[in-house]
């Protein structure tokens, strides 16, 4: 049985959550780690906090941290490993996704996350030639009385507590200049049982080796680098999506964007990092229970 610390974050506001390859007729339903660390790392810079610190606490693996998940008053759902079986199942319990990682497949499992709507907000637009106005349509993520998201810590969290101190009303997500995004924080602790020789991840992971890879959905991360100095598209990244298995602990990497652009520093100042690190669960697969 292993303890792991937990930030919940309950919105005020409806969330905003980009994807590689969406439009704003749709969003995603949690905030990946790579999101997080970014947010984080960005909050932290903007309070002249040590950042650098804060990347390298993650890069060694001292401090490790998951992507949000939905819970519901004291009930919080976990990323279903991506297992060769014929279920459907997006979220499970805490207590179905333990059984799940220890080798028990069972036949019902409560894995319904009816606490989260789609909502859809009007916005107008302005033809910059003829003035003409029009109407698009933004969907959002809406949560219920005692729900939201939540996620993960292992390591000491005063870094992220500080900066979601300051995101609860900066925001996070996409379109915060809309006022989406903003919740309160919370902080809690659940305790997981895990055995086994094989993991999941519970966080996007950048695969160090790719032969650990047993069970896996691939996921293709883009986005914005916003700072100070500049805006640029991100590349594309590659990663394991939460729910991936791996055969040994693969930690994944932090994954520099310089490589990509070379002139990078010198156009925002500084290192652009992806998180890719994973957080592991210990598990064991069915087929070898």
């Amino acid at each position: 049985m292993t303890t792991f610390k937990v930030f919940k974050l309950h919105f005020r506001t409806p969330l905003r959550i980009g994807e590689a390859g969406i439009g704003l007729e749709r969003t995603g339903e949690i905030i990946h780690s790579d999101t997080l660390f970014a947010a984080i790392a960005n909050a932290l810079s903007k309070l002249n906090e040590d950042v650098g610190e804060f990347v390298n606490r993650v890069h060694h693996g001292e401090l490790r941290f998951s992507s949000c998940f939905p819970f519901r008053d004291g009930t919080y759902y976990l990323p279903a490993p991506h297992l060769p079986v014929e279920k459907k199942w997006r979220f499970l319990t805490l207590g179905d996704f333990e059984k799940v990682i220890s080798g028990d497949i069972p036949e019902e499992v409560e894995s319904k996350v009816d606490f989260i709507t789609k909502v859809e907000i009007p916005k107008v637009v302005l033809d910059r030639t003829t003035s003409n106005s029009g109407i698009y349509y933004l969907t959002a993520l809406r949560f219920a009385e005692n729900s939201g998201l939540y996620f993960l810590v292992d390591g000491k969290d005063g870094m992220l507590e500080t900066a979601l101190k300051y995101l609860q009303d900066e925001g996070i997500g996409g379109k915060r200049t809309w006022g989406l995004g903003k919740f309160e924080m919370e902080k809690d602790k659940i305790k997981i049982r895990e055995k086994g020789d094989c993991y999941i991840t519970l966080s996007l992971t950048h695969p160090k080796d790719l032969e650990n890879v047993i069970y896996w959905k691939p996921v293709v991360r883009g986005g914005w680098i916003n700072t100070r100095n500049a805006t640029l598209r991100k590349p594309k990244t590659i990663m394991a999506s939460e729910g991936s298995v791996f055969r040994s602990a693969d930690e994944g990497e932090l994954v520099n964007l310089n490589t990509t652009y070379t002139d990078l520093p010198s156009i925002v100042g500084h290192d652009v990092w992806v998180n890719g690190k994973s957080f592991l669960i210990r598990m064991v697969i069915a087929d070898e229970a």
